[in-house]
């Protein structure tokens, strides 16, 4: 079989997600538009063009989310994979695809108000609402069936790099202080360093001279 569930998660344990989810805009990722239409950002470990693959833009966007995605992940997902990222959709109409820049096995819960929507891979029909699912994504072609209403779809899998990480996810951490929620890391002397919307990562094209 491509996938297998893990049994239902609890509604309890997705609704402070939701709730963010419900007040929060992510946006539309301009590099997802091969694989579907629809709001979709990639939190952890990301590619970073032609540097090493680092922190999401969006795990320091929104570090209260991060730490949601990351309690979530103690009790669902580390206790079958490994990963170094996930995905957050929302209403995002999956087209036939693979996961080429994925390796192994992914775990992905669907939630919200909404009806149909199951996940198709390959030639079977998943009913993934409050139900995790492992598959293999960069193997097995799969897609989202139409559905009415507000979907919400999570997705934990493991990035394959380019080039080796800067650093692992796990050595990221979401702190609230002072109540700011922040991202806080060790650099490379050991000191203490923090991630937020007013002080982020460098974008990797922020200093690209465009040439005509």
């Amino acid at each position: 079989m491509p996938a297998r569930f893990l049994g239902y998660v609890e509604r309890s344990d997705l609704e402070p997600i939701k709730l963010y989810l419900d007040s929060h805009n992510l946006g539309i990722n301009k590099y997802r538009v091969k694989s579907g239409v629809g709001e979709s950002q990639c939190f952890g470990i990301v590619s970073k063009r032609s540097q090493p693959p680092d922190l999401s833009r969006q795990s320091w966007l929104h570090p209260e989310l991060h730490f949601l995605l990351m309690q979530f992940s103690e009790k669902y997902v580390k206790p079958y994979i490994s990963f170094t990222s996930i995905q957050v959709n929302k209403n995002y109409v999956c087209i036939p695809h693979k996961d080429t820049g994925n390796t192994g096995e992914s775990y992905i819960v669907a939630f919200g108000n909404y009806s149909g929507g199951q996940l198709c891979i390959e030639d079977a029909d998943y009913n993934i609402e409050r139900r995790g699912l492992l598959f293999d994504g960069s193997e097995h072609l799969h897609w989202t069936k139409q559905w009415s209403g507000i979907r919400y779809s999570i997705v934990f899998h493991t990035l394959k790099p380019r080039f080796p990480i800067v650093r692992p996810l796990g050595t990221y951490a979401a702190v609230k202080i002072d109540n700011i929620w922040k991202i806080h890391y060790l650099d490379d002397n050991g000191d203490p360093q923090y991630l937020w919307k007013n002080n982020g990562l460098p974008h990797p094209l922020k200093v690209r001279v465009k040439i005509d």
